[in-house]
């Protein structure tokens, strides 16, 4: 159930524009209890200086970022106190989400000219509990900064090796507002839910590759270099394994794996999802056709079809 909803939540969108189109105040909100939990009386009182000050004084759009990632209090508590040098070294950069707001608002601008029947959502920028980079709720993309603002001076030694991986020597607010921006545009409906009940991991690789592809394509950027680097350059045996699983309902080996994946990188079904949509892609001389199709969320066998991926 828990991949029906993530799909589900992939293809949620909608359009809201004018003033706050870009929200950091949940980004202050979290600092200024962080620093309340220096006078926390035990365990106890830090769960509710964060739920109080934080998780229920937050905006419209933390509230929807903590019913689609269960953003609970207890989690944070741990989050912050296993890895502190972590948080203390990524504060000034989260402080800073807004800076990037021109940028962002250009790379939504692009999409509105390029992808078919877009609709340009609000963003939202929050804390996390190390859990996910970004999401999308109606409207929203919700983004979470102490993941993607991270760069080459935040402290990782605290976390594990898939957190590690995940966050970048750079900035990636712009590549995952590019690859989430995407996720609102996708279409749900009857063909997505038996996409999921019948060939589950083609249905989730192709949401999640289509969203790599259409962020490339469009905004020139993607969340997942090191994910496809690998991925090029074992392309075909992990082809052989792909097609093999793809029709079947087990996404445990491709997707949102995290640190469970270690003989690998997690999250290669992006990379197969990827070039399968790209080749359907390049073989439509009607590139916004094309994008239109890919955007169906229920359209993962007929692009694989169509564009006759079959490996490198």
């Amino acid at each position: 159930m828990r991949a029906l909803f993530m799909a589900c939540a992939l293809l949620t969108g909608g359009s809201v524009r004018g003033q706050g189109d870009i929200l950091t105040e949940d980004v202050t909100r979290f600092w200024e209890a962080f620093d309340a939990l220096a006078g926390a009386k035990d365990h106890a009182d830090s769960v509710g200086i964060i739920r109080e000050r934080y998780l229920e004084a937050g905006s419209e759009g933390l509230q929807r970022f903590r019913k689609v990632r269960d953003l609970d209090p207890e989690r944070y508590v741990e989050a912050i106190a296993a890895a502190p040098a972590f948080w203390r070294s990524v504060r000034a950069n989260t402080l800073n989400a807004g800076a990037h707001a021109e940028a962002i608002r250009h790379v939504l601008d692009r999409y509105e000219e390029q992808v078919p029947g877009f609709k340009r959502p609000k963003v939202c920028f929050a804390i996390g509990r190390l859990s996910t980079g970004g999401t999308v709720s109606r409207g929203w993309i919700l983004i979470g900064a102490e993941i993607v603002c991270a760069d080459s001076t935040t402290d990782v030694h605290e976390l594990n090796a898939w957190l590690r991986a995940v966050l970048r020597p750079t900035s990636q607010e712009l590549a995952f507002v590019a690859h989430e921006a995407v996720h609102t545009r996708q279409r749900k409906g009857p063909r997505l839910v038996w996409g999921y009940l019948t060939h589950r991991l083609l249905l989730m690789s192709h949401l999640e590759g289509t969203a790599d592809l259409v962020a490339r394509e469009v905004a020139g950027i993607t969340i997942n270099e090191a994910v496809h680097a690998y991925g090029r350059a074992h392309e075909a045996e992990l082809w052989a394994e792909f097609r093999e699983q793809m029709h079947g309902n087990d996404i445990s080996g491709w997707l949102y794996q995290g640190p469970r994946s270690t003989d690998r990188p997690a999250d290669l079904g992006y990379f197969m999802g990827e070039r399968i949509a790209a080749r359907y892609y390049a073989s439509e001389p009607d590139k916004r056709r094309a994008l239109r199709v890919l955007l169906r969320g229920g359209a993962a066998r007929k692009v694989l079809r169509k564009g006759g991926y079959a490996g490198p």
